[in-house]
């Protein structure tokens, strides 16, 4: 059954990483009573939308999370394109084309082409870039 996740449970659950994130050492790779003490903490046992969400739930999230900050995170440093929340990579006529060669390359960049990600700047906090700038 797939569950459903809100804007605000996705938030309650980085707030829980950040809050662990020390007990795990490098590479935030969680073992199972972390993800256990996650699905009941309390903003997760009682979600915004859905159902209780369950250990299992909660790691699969953070692997999505983990890959789409990844994708956003190229964008953003390596692309060459201007990324911001508000406007993803702000792709107009202009740079249409370019856009085009870049998405049929990464293909999991293309939600982004005029609107942001919503939890970049919190996983910047958790997750240290691994890209590096153009100059």
């Amino acid at each position: 059954m797939q569950v459903s996740w809100s804007d605000k449970d996705t938030f309650a659950l980085l707030d829980f990483i950040d809050s662990h994130k020390a007990t795990t050492g490098d590479g935030l790779n969680f073992k199972a009573p972390f993800w256990n003490a996650c699905a009941a903490s309390p903003m997760l046992a009682n979600p915004e939308k859905g159902g209780p969400k369950t250990p299992k739930s909660c790691k699969e999230k953070w692997k999505r999370l983990q890959s789409t900050y990844v994708v956003v995170d190229h964008l953003s440093h390596s692309s060459g394109f201007v990324y911001s929340l508000k406007s993803g990579a702000d792709i107009s006529v202009a740079n249409e084309n370019s856009w085009d060669g870049y998405v049929k390359v990464h293909k999991d960049a293309a939600p982004y082409k005029n609107k942001g990600w919503l939890f970049y700047d919190r996983m910047s906090a958790l997750i240290p870039s691994k890209c590096k700038g153009l100059n």
